[in-house]
């Protein structure tokens, strides 16, 4: 996040917010701070960084652009 009164800095924590409260937070009631924590960290670890396609990745999970990513650079470098 960016300086305040900077939209533009702020653009990609807005959407990821905006994703998980849209995909996930507004689907469960919570029985404590707990158990909302967890699901917040499953959605992100399981859903949004494993499996869930995201645009700027050509349609990839972050995961496996990463994982696709570091393979590139090895091939490059050896």
């Amino acid at each position: 996040m960016g300086e305040v009164g900077v939209c533009w800095d702020n653009a990609v924590a807005e959407s990821f917010f905006s994703h998980l409260k849209t995909e996930m937070y507004h689907h469960h009631d919570f029985a404590n701070h707990m158990a909302a924590r967890t699901a917040v960290m499953e959605y992100i670890e399981s859903w949004y960084n494993r499996r869930r396609p995201h645009a700027n990745n050509q349609g990839l999970p972050p995961a496996r652009a990463m994982a696709e990513y570091q393979n590139q650079t090895e091939q490059i470098a050896a």
